[in-house]
Formats: structure tokens, C-alpha cells, sequence
């Protein structure tokens, strides 16, 4: 990835999923949810880092990755494990949790990987919760809502505005009397 393009995103999801033992096939036996894996042309290796400790991984769990059918369109303009073009200092990222994966320059996810608040805020993101609401996804929320809240809140209001008088008449007796005395209810009350 190139810094010709302004306009790329600083980590870019993939549209794939990881699948769960991936780290496992990898070498990986850390704890941390968020994992850097790129290929170091130098040492002809795969690499993983959490943003404590590095480690070179499994090559061929790393080649049958990169060469599955779903997955070598994503990665090929990168040239993750090719062996006759450098890669251009490209990371994956992946979310241990989610299973997400994302693509980022090393300088990025490096940096990252040692800033536990950024990834919080990626992972934030990137939640169901995230995603914006259609024009009718949010006529729907607000016309269920309406048909939700309004009989609460004027059952809530009926109870506060019937209930503060008796509550206080009770109390203003109980305080006189020092005793208990069973008051009789209004009619309209019933």
C-alpha cells in the first residue's frame, strides 16, 4: 500500500472472515485479541506480532492462506508470500475476537498494536451498533418506539400525579396520628 493515495483508509477491512484457528496454524500462542501478520521478504518468513512480542509463524499454514480461493483475490495486489516481489510493507490485522481482518501499512499497525485505545475505538467502529440506519430502519425505530414509550410515559405520569397525593396525605397522618390509621380512598380513586 502506497502513500500515492490520499484517500485510502488508514486499515481497511477485508471482507473475509478469519477462520478460528488461524493464529493456531500460525505458531501464535499469546493471549492478545489483536494480531499484525505480514510476510518479511527478507527472511522469506511470515511474521505475527501483538504489539509485545514478534515471532515467525508456520510458512505453509501462511501459503495455504494466502493461496485459498477466497482469500488470494484480497491479498494478490499486495504480494503477501510471493516470493519473487517484495510486499509493500503490508499488515494483516486480526481481530482474535470478532474474526475480522484488516489491511493496513506496518508503520499503522504497529502502531496500533501498541495503542490499545485506537483498536478499542476500531473495534467500536466496526460493531453492529456502528453501522448507520437506513432511512427505514429509523422510520420503523421511531414508529415503534412511538407505539412503545407513549403508554409508558403516560401510565408513569397517571401514577406520579394520582399517587403524590395519597402518598403525602398518608404521610401527613401517619406523622400526626404517630399511629397507623387506614384511610378511605375517593370514589374517583377506585
Amino acid at each position: 500500500m502506497s502513500n500515492t493515495n490520499e484517500n485510502k483508509p488508514l486499515l481497511q477491512h477485508l471482507a473475509l472472515k478469519a477462520p478460528s484457528c488461524l493464529e493456531e496454524a500460525l505458531g501464535y500462542t499469546g493471549k492478545s485479541r489483536w494480531l499484525g501478520l505480514y510476510w518479511e521478504p527478507e527472511l522469506n518468513q511470515v511474521c505475527y506480532t501483538d504489539g509485545q512480542s514478534l515471532g515467525m509463524g508456520n510458512e505453509k499454514a501462511w501459503q495455504i492462506l494466502c493461496t485459498h480461493p477466497k482469500v488470494k483475490p484480497l491479498l494478490q495486489p499486495y504480494h503477501f508470500g510471493d516470493r519473487s516481489q517484495s510486499t509493500e510493507y503490508c499488515y494483516l490485522l486480526l481481530d482474535r475476537e470478532t474474526r475480522k481482518l484488516y489491511l493496513g501499512e506496518g508503520e499503522v499497525v504497529e502502531s496500533c498494536l501498541t495503542e490499545p485505545q485506537t483498536l478499542a475505538l476500531l473495534a467500536a467502529l466496526d460493531s453492529p451498533l456502528a453501522v448507520p440506519m437506513t432511512n427505514n430502519d429509523q422510520k420503523r425505530w421511531l414508529n415503534w418506539s412511538n407505539l412503545q414509550t407513549r403508554p409508558i410515559i403516560i401510565g408513569s405520569a397517571l401514577l406520579v400525579l394520582l399517587g403524590l397525593p395519597t402518598i403525602g396525605f398518608g404521610a401527613a397522618v401517619i406523622l400526626d396520628e404517630k399511629d397507623w390509621v387506614e384511610v378511605e380512598l375517593p370514589e374517583w380513586m377506585d
